[in-house]
């Protein structure tokens, strides 16, 4: 058994590296344990090889499930850690996209980090649907503020925010990289239908910050940043913690229960798997912050039953693995005709859109558009699907470029794709989600990993108001699509009906969130509005579990906030010796 630590962090993705960040800061000892294995992006990323220097033609791994020019490693196919799904009629399909390094996701996401707006904290005040966050935009502004300054961001004007869609003042954020010719398009079609456009704000620097280097757009920054322009966890969070003397790392640490005193009220430590060794292995400690994932956090809580929790650790709700929700996406490749047979011209950037459309209706003026549901959507361009980047090679961007051709060969194909490249590329929806009682989590009873520790199983059900949702999303942007002088190639919504799905799996836009969502009531709620647990004094968590609801923005920003606030209630604690 190991000595006791202050404080167990459980995680080193987004939520994880900022709790331990935070606590490090303020002098306070963390041990952090991660599931999967160390990873150094200023070592060990792919964002100047050349497709010659891929192994196996860089070609998916069992560890690499995304190919080997992604920093990700794991994906969703794990044979050691499975997974089941309710399979019963009416049910849709969940895909538990997973991350097995040092750094979590933060290796891998696409660094957009919009804020929560004031009506996001507040549905069912706004719209009495769903129910409302125990905390509102002020409380979280000063943890935005903080975040971003210590991250490093690029974005909007403080002056150009629209409702609901928050900027903070001009010295927090850099300024944005240009638009680029396919954007300029997209914002004029835009403007035909009265949507404002403005840059999107993302987790690149622009300019260089501290030891690390401003963004010279080499590569796509899902291959990992070796120079620390795009933010990931390591880079910002802990290697800082480790160079303050206060944060010590154990890798392939697979956490499997929490361990509680007799009468639940103190989490007095965690067990977990030596992934390298099978060893079980204990450690005590005087606070516990979990930061596996929402998913993995929910499903360790139920796995940690004991005596005085007989339905797993903080769930005397039964509300934990409860109310999981994902981003919806909406997808259509275009050609656009202005841009057939264009110039070599420079197209360089962020792997994520430049600029992009945030939510514009609401009140009155989303009830004359006939939008029925709670929350909205955006829209963008997807740089990488399409446009200038690289040559046409065997996947989707070539096949859409032989778009309307058959039986091309030779000279008559080479110039064919010469004339179409760089005309043909994406336009996609993000939107929000209406948390329903029917995404949830259980204990698979039958099925364990290889280590023996019971699976979770999922259950996922689209409501009413998430078709509605999608399918004006999916009107939005065919009128998009008219206005740009555009034509649809492909629509993912209408391939999704065809093939007899209302919508995508669950998990496909891998944003979800939810399964221990705060509250003012312990009986409808597994954490008050700090991210403690009702049940168990000393526990915490600090990734995507705590959301009560989820908007179009993507989370990981929201996340952070969330963490260094908790951090800062478990710091006040501890100083006043209340933990």
């Amino acid at each position: 058994m190991a000595n006791i630590s202050e404080v167990i962090v459980i995680g080193s993705g987004a939520g994880g590296g900022m709790m331990a960040h935070t606590l490090t800061q303020a002098g306070i000892n963390v041990l952090m344990l991660e599931g999967g294995r160390s990873f150094d992006p200023e070592t060990e990323t792919a964002m100047f090889q050349l497709p010659k220097e891929a192994p196996l033609l860089a070609e998916r791994t069992p560890d690499k499930n995304a190919g080997f020019y992604d920093a990700n490693i794991g994906g969703r196919d794990f044979p050691d850690e499975p997974y089941t799904e309710d399979k019963s009629e009416g049910s849709n399909g969940f895909r538990w996209w997973r991350s097995r390094q040092l750094g979590g996701r933060t290796h891998h996401f696409g660094r957009q980090t919009p804020r929560y707006g004031p009506e996001d904290f507040k549905t069912f005040t706004h719209t009495g649907k769903e129910v409302d966050w125990p905390v509102s935009y002020a409380d979280m502004e000063p943890y935005y503020d903080r975040t971003e300054k210590l991250i490093g961001i690029f974005g909007p004007d403080a002056d150009e925010a629209v409702y609901n869609s928050p900027q903070p003042p001009n010295h927090i954020r850099q300024k944005p990289p240009a638009p680029r010719i396919s954007e300029m398009i997209f914002a004029k079609a835009c403007a035909k239908m009265g949507i404002k456009t403005h840059a999107h704000p993302t987790a690149i620097l622009t300019s260089p910050m501290g030891d690390r280097s401003a963004c010279f757009y080499a590569t796509n920054c899902i291959r990992g940043c070796s120079i620390g322009a795009a933010f990931d966890s390591v880079t910002s969070f802990i290697k800082p913690a480790k160079k303050s003397g206060k944060l010590k790392v154990i890798t392939d640490a697979y956490v499997a229960k929490i361990i509680t005193d007799e009468d639940g009220k103190k989490a007095t430590g965690v067990v977990y798997v030596d992934r390298t060794s099978g060893e079980h292995k204990e450690i005590k400690a005087s606070v516990v912050v979990l930061a596996a994932s929402s998913m993995a956090s929910s499903r360790i809580l139920l796995n940690s039953k004991n005596k005085s929790a007989p339905n797993g650790v903080a769930n005397s709700s039964g509300m934990v693995g409860r109310y999981l929700s994902d981003t919806i996406g909406s997808y259509l490749w275009i050609q656009v005709p202005e841009l057939q047979n264009a110039p070599p011209h420079n197209e360089d950037g962020v792997s994520q859109p430049h600029i992009y459309a945030p939510w514009w209706l609401h009140g009155e003026e989303k009830k004359k558009a006939g939008a029925d549901f709670s929350g909205g959507y955006k829209l963008e361009v997807n740089p990488y699907g399409g446009g200038r980047f690289g040559p046409p090679s065997p996947n989707d961007t070539f096949k859409h470029l032989l778009y309307g051709r058959k039986g091309l060969y030779g000279k008559k194909l080479k110039d064919h794709l010469r004339s179409s490249y760089g005309s043909i590329f994406g336009i996609r929806c993000l939107g929000g989600m209406t948390v329903n009682e029917n995404c949830y989590l259980t204990i698979d009873p039958d099925v364990k990993d290889r280590w023996g520790i019971p699976v979770p199983k999922f259950h996922w059900k689209w409501s009413d108001d998430d078709f509605s949702r999608a399918t004006h999303m999916n009107k939005t942007l065919h009128e998009l699509a008219k206005n740009m002088g555009a034509i649809v190639i492909r629509d993912e919504f209408d391939e999704d009906r065809k093939a007899g799905r209302v919508l995508q799996d669950g998990g496909g836009v891998n944003h979800e969130v939810g399964g221990c969502r705060m509250g003012d009531d312990a009986k409808t709620s597994v954490l008050n509005k700090f991210s403690q647990t009702w049940d168990v004094d000393n526990l915490y968590l600090a990734d995507g579990a705590p959301f009560v609801t989820h908007a179009e923005k993507n989370p990981t920003l929201t996340i952070m906030a969330l963490a260094m606030r908790a951090a800062d209630n478990i710091i006040e604690r501890l100083k006043n010796n209340d933990l």
